[in-house]
């Protein structure tokens, strides 16, 4: 779940009542029959953390929350975690620096007093006072400010600068000057390893805008032959309303345009088409007479995609783009209106230009596009303009595909004078 922190005040607001407003009946707490209390928790000032204060906060945390989150404060404590519904759950990594709600020294201390309702994380009837701040300051240590920043999902504002000509490869000596900007990112379905970081840089020439992106990823998988496999990917998604829609997709009526790059579809450019044979090379395969060809040259046996017809390869034949032996571009234009919309445009319209490269454990990609377009739902851009920027990345060997992904929120692109 992102921030929400660059809504406006009152929308802010609005679904905080229409949230409660959903809850059935008020939210229990089940509680001893002994315990009371009023309800607030009174927070005392602040001790300071000594070396006393350190150890005593390392036998606390060993005796009462390591059986959940591990000796380390990693999540991997050897008790079994189910929430109030009974469905399984784990605890908080604490090393990572992600926290359910806000990392300030009050509200952890809160949490550590309170608990989490609805979660394994009970209130603590034992740790208040002095000994509920020693475990705040020992909680807090398991992670930096600069970790704890960089989970936060926050609005940057990426400028595309005016050059002479627009690059075509990621690696070109021009993008050494451009201004990067460093996206925060947060998988949509939650794993340990995952890219925190996406660094993007945008340029422009007054007819064509190119981005370039990269980010950390420790496999290179560019194949999708296998069912089991799933490739690396990487996303762009625009609107150009002041007020987005929904970063997910878009919303009904208000469409957000995406250019996707595909990992695999860079290797059947670079060096060559990835056939069915490349993984299994002994596989048996079908030919059928090729009606662009003479009696002499139809193929053989071992007759592939490429040296098939199209009437026959009944993706390719009907036009689809996906199926395309011959496609040019690494990249797709698409255009959705939420959830379950995604739609490619036709071919005429597949203008988006990309080119991929992976080196030590990092990708680097350039996608680009002539600034206007003549289909609806394509964006169109100009010198001077503002639109709202999206991104998210596919690791395949995560298992990544379709919405498992990792995103940003909306970022302001402006594209210089």
């Amino acid at each position: 779940m992102p921030s929400w922190a660059h809504l406006p005040e009152k929308t802010r607001w609005g679904l905080v009542h229409y949230l409660k407003s959903l809850a059935t009946r008020p939210f229990s707490v089940n509680m001893n029959e002994s315990t009371e209390g009023t309800g607030i928790i009174k927070i005392p000032p602040e001790p300071p953390y000594t070396r006393e204060a350190e150890a005593k906060a390392q036998q606390l945390f060993a005796d009462a929350c390591a059986p959940c989150h591990g000796l380390t404060g990693r999540g991997d404590g050897v008790q079994e975690q189910f929430d109030d519904k009974g469905f399984p759950t784990r605890p908080r990594d604490l090393t990572q620096g992600v926290f359910k709600g806000l990392p300030e020294p009050q509200e952890v201390y809160r949490r550590i007093v309170a608990g989490l309702p609805g979660s394994p994380m009970p209130m603590s009837d034992w740790a208040y006072g002095e000994d509920a701040w020693h475990l705040t300051h020992f909680v807090l240590a398991k992670s930096s400010p600069e970790q704890r920043e960089r989970v936060e999902m926050k609005k940057f504002r990426i400028t595309a600068q005016r050059v002479q000509r627009i690059p075509d490869h990621p690696d070109a000596g021009v993008w050494r000057d451009a201004t990067p900007s460093n996206l925060h990112m947060m998988p949509l379905w939650w794993r340990e390893r995952r890219p925190e970081i996406l660094t993007v840089k945008a340029l422009h020439d007054g007819k064509e805008l190119a981005l370039q992106l990269m980010w950390a990823d420790d496999s290179h998988d560019q194949t999708v032959i296998r069912t089991q496999d799933f490739r690396d990917a990487a996303a762009v998604e625009f609107s150009s309303a002041a007020e987005p829609p929904f970063f997910g997709m878009g919303e009904k009526g208000r469409f957000v345009n995406i250019w996707m790059w595909k990992s695999e579809r860079q290797a059947d450019l670079e060096p060559a088409f990835q056939d069915i044979d490349n993984v299994y090379p002994n596989i048996g395969i079908d030919a059928y007479p090729n009606l662009m060809r003479s009696a002499l040259e139809q193929p053989t046996r071992e007759a592939l995609t490429l040296d098939s017809d199209p009437t026959f390869i009944t993706g390719w034949g009907a036009g689809n783009i996906v199926s395309n032996p011959t496609r040019k571009s690494a990249a797709e234009n698409l255009t959705a209106q939420g959830f379950g919309t995604l739609r490619a445009h036709p071919a005429a319209d597949q203008n988006v230009i990309a080119k991929g490269a992976y080196d030590v454990g990092t990708y680097r990609i350039v996608l680009r596009r002539a600034f206007t377009s003549k289909n609806a739902n394509s964006i169109n851009f100009a010198p001077g303009q503002t639109v709202r920027v999206a991104f998210a990345v596919w690791n395949g060997r995560a298992g990544d595909r379709d919405g498992k992904k990792s995103v940003t929120i909306w970022q302001d692109l402006v594209i210089a004078k």
